[in-house]
């Protein structure tokens, strides 16, 4: 989100029956907080995580098993060697001392992942050009609200002075993402991408939801004004406003990179709106190809229609300076409402070959990432597209659990 970002899970570990009443910015439920679409917090007694893969033991640490999918996953895109070990390293640095705790004795149930676990994989691509991604959401250990909101800024505050890390326009908005007294469902993610040939780049995942869903919109508002990215802000609300109405606040992410050129990314979720609805709003952003997410949706969700029980999301990217979005991606939820991962995979790679992208990493990312077939998995969370006009090409990004809880 993510963040960083939007999931849920059923009665089984998957999702939650669909609440109703979140289709607007500032009316939802629960009451208190958390995204309507995600169980996360205290494990309760009778809902624990149950270990599901029999590749790593229960004594297994979270930085090992983060450490061997990132390998995985490397060797699958055909990647270097190196540059996993790098990464893992980079992890054993910087993840806190929940990275040691055994995934066998999980005690949390994160919202980074489709999966309750504590961290997520991801891969994106563009043309021939492949990274891989990972996101960890910062717990505490042991984990409770308020240790776990001190330890995700403490780890903000841990990558200044990395090479390329820049933290100080995220701590100018602590104050707004902060709570004296955060509920149960206080999230904080952190993202770390491997471009090819390049140095990490690091990302935060905020919760605008972390003083109350009341409260989200304004929080928002603020801190896109502090980012100097209010002008396009208002514009984006303003376009929506026109074409449906707001979306549900999901998450407000931030590139850790100079301010001057930073990314703050806005996830709005759409549970009620239609496909051309949804295209429409992202019609604000530089550079979209009207129609495309309209055409994307209909193709890989097929007869699944309004109100949806996930939601489709629009990312907007926004830059300092800019009167309007600088981009705009779809995500598309594959859990539900796919079966299992192997149909979400055949439906996605239908839509990439149909739009002129061979699916060959997309499918490689996730045979690599899986510890049992696909026809009997479910850790998908996302596929997310970014169109591109003619002569250029469209990007792709799928996000998947590791697998290790049901």
């Amino acid at each position: 989100m993510n963040r960083h970002e939007d999931h849920r899970h059923e009665d089984d570990g998957h999702r939650n029956d669909r609440e109703e009443g979140h289709g607007n910015m500032s009316a939802e439920k629960p009451p208190q907080g958390g995204d309507p679409f995600v169980v996360s917090g205290p494990l309760p007694r009778d809902h624990p995580l149950r270990l599901a893969t029999d590749r790593y033991p229960p004594a297994t640490s979270r930085l090992d098993a983060a450490a061997d999918k990132l390998a995985r996953c490397h060797k699958g895109l055909g990647l270097p060697s190196e540059q996993a070990a790098d990464a893992a390293r980079l992890l054993s640095e910087v993840w806190g001392p929940s990275a040691d705790r055994p995934i066998g004795d999980p005690r949390w149930r994160c919202y980074i992942s489709v999966d309750g676990s504590p961290f997520e994989l991801s891969a994106s691509w563009r043309g021939g050009a492949a990274e891989v991604r990972i996101s960890v959401e910062a717990l505490a250990d042991p984990p409770e609200p308020v240790a776990n909101q001190a330890f995700g800024w403490d780890y903000l505050r841990g990558l200044a002075g990395r090479p390329g890390a820049r933290v100080e326009h995220v701590l100018a908005l602590e104050d707004l993402f902060r709570s004296a007294a955060p509920r149960e469902h206080y999230w904080m993610g952190h993202g770390v991408a491997w471009p090819p040939g390049g140095d990490p780049l690091f990302k935060v995942y905020l919760d605008p939801h972390v003083g109350g869903p009341e409260h989200a919109p304004a929080v928002v508002g603020e801190a896109m004004e502090r980012l100097g990215a209010g002008k396009a802000w208002r514009a984006a609300l303003a376009h929506i406003d026109g074409h449906g109405g707001p979306g549900r606040i999901g998450a407000l992410s931030l590139d850790l990179v100079d301010p001057e050129r930073a990314r703050a990314k806005v996830y709005l979720q759409y549970p009620d709106l239609d496909a051309e609805a949804i295209d429409r709003q992202a019609g604000i952003a530089r550079g979209h190809v009207p129609g495309a997410f309209a055409a994307a949706l209909r193709a890989i969700l097929g007869g699944f229609d309004p109100p949806f029980a996930r939601p489709p999301v629009t990312c907007f990217a926004f830059r300092k300076g800019e009167a309007r979005p600088v981009s705009a991606a779809l995500y598309v939820p594959m859990v539900p409402p796919f079966a299992d991962d192997a149909e979400a995979r055949d439906r996605v790679a239908a839509f990439m070959r149909g739009v002129g992208v061979d699916p060959g990493p997309y499918a490689s990312f996730l045979e690599s990432l899986a510890d049992r077939p696909l026809d009997g998995s479910r850790n998908q969370n996302f596929i997310a597209y970014e169109p591109a006009g003619p002569g250029r090409e469209p990007r792709f990004s799928v996000y998947a659990a590791p697998g290790l809880y049901a």
